[in-house]
């Protein structure tokens, strides 16, 4: 073994992940929000040289809902889904990282990923994410990894 980390799921850690995969695995949802601020934006400039103050009202109101109602659409989702599903709900898992293979071990059993058997690493400030297929990925919390471990598993990406 080279390196031992454990992580927990959490509603939080939840929550990271639905906002990684729709920042980070769904662009083209992202590009769909950026296009559509961009012509609300438009809109607003072309109210507003033409007098339109309803329009520019709606707007305004539109560039900001977007943005919100996508947020709280995410974190509702989380929500749902954490408490919907009992495993996530403390799950407290134990990562062994060897030279070929992962091994995740929790109380519910334990498990071997080969490295080649990685369909996606996805780092973000707090967090990797080993995804295994496009819906399931291992939850790596860096505040709980040493630094060589997190090295490491750039190395993997």
């Amino acid at each position: 073994m080279l390196f031992e980390t454990k992580s927990e799921w959490s509603l939080d850690e939840l929550k990271k992940l639905y906002r990684m995969s729709f920042f980070v695995l769904r662009k083209s949802y992202l590009i769909y929000v950026i296009v559509c601020e961009v012509l609300f934006a438009a809109i607003i400039v072309y109210s507003v040289v033409n007098r339109h103050l309803l329009t520019v009202i709606v707007g305004g109101a539109a560039i900001v809902l977007l943005p919100l109602l996508i947020f709280l659409r995410l974190h509702l989702s989380a929500k749902k889904e954490y408490e919907s599903n009992k495993l996530y709900q403390n799950s407290v898992a134990t990562y062994k990282f060897y030279e070929d293979k992962i091994e995740a071990a929790s109380d519910r059993g334990t498990s071997y990923l080969l490295y080649d058997e990685l369909y996606k690493v996805v780092e973000t400030k707090t967090n990797f994410y080993l995804f295994f297929s496009k819906r399931q990925c291992l939850n790596i919390i860096k505040a709980n990894c040493s630094e060589e471990l997190i090295l490491f598993l750039r190395e993997k990406k």
